[in-house]
């Protein structure tokens, strides 16, 4: 690689970067091409030349989202099998839990789970192709791969209530992340007794949460 192409590269890299920073802070539609191209240190044309638009740089930044996601998922998921049939048992509902919410609610890459957030958010909401296009070859397949873990953690589950449960679950993590403020409803409501913005806490509360919903049958007819 010449000289040439490396300053290409580092600039479309940079580009890359404040996009990811700026998502994270104001949202998708809160970030316009101007705003990233003055932090980034570039002008717009050079956005536009390495990205075409901005749609197709933040199909690009959330498809490696997710990517990241799914792996460290993977890898959760790999750790808690292998663990479970070492001690001759299956997941529990808690392992599998955790590994879920572990990609929206994490210490060591906070902003990613946040990027997952805005993208899952921006595709129930607001669909488009491109995250049609970013859920149906990220995301999808993991989702059939969890829901696996699921009923062997819940086998008193029906089938349709895996993927009901799922896809629940997947609205409370969303709704729940949109309250983590300090002075957030949750917050101004509890008058100070809970602390959402406390991710240790916030996390633990969604896991015990998730766990529960999914840890009895409802009897037929039943409240």
């Amino acid at each position: 690689m010449n000289d040439s192409d490396k300053s290409s590269s580092a600039t479309r890299g940079a580009i890359r970067a404040v996009a990811e920073e700026m998502y994270a802070e104001n949202g998708i539609d809160g970030v316009t091409t101007r705003a990233l191209a003055e932090r980034a240190g570039v002008n717009m044309a050079a956005v536009n030349y390495h990205y075409g638009n901005k749609d197709n740089l933040t199909m690009a930044v959330f498809r490696d989202v997710a990517h990241r996601t799914v792996q460290r998922r993977l890898k959760n998921l790999a750790r808690i099998d292998a663990t479970a049939q070492a001690e001759g048992r299956e997941p529990t509902l808690p392992e599998i839990v955790e590994a879920f919410v572990d990609a929206y609610v994490n210490e060591d890459t906070p902003r990613t789970g946040v990027l997952l957030a805005h993208l899952v958010l921006q595709h129930r909401v607001r669909p488009s192709a491109w995250t049609r296009a970013i859920v149906r070859e990220e995301l999808d397949d993991f989702a059939i791969t969890y829901m696996g873990f699921m009923r062997r953690a819940a086998p008193h589950l029906t089938e349709p209530e895996i993927h009901w449960r799922y896809h629940l679950m997947v609205g409370a993590v969303m709704m729940s992340l949109s309250d983590q403020a300090r002075d957030g409803r949750m917050a101004n409501l509890s008058k100070g007794l809970v602390h959402p913005e406390d991710r240790r806490e916030f996390k633990d509360q969604l896991v015990a949460f998730l766990v529960d919903s999914l840890g009895h049958r409802r009897a037929p007819g039943g409240g």
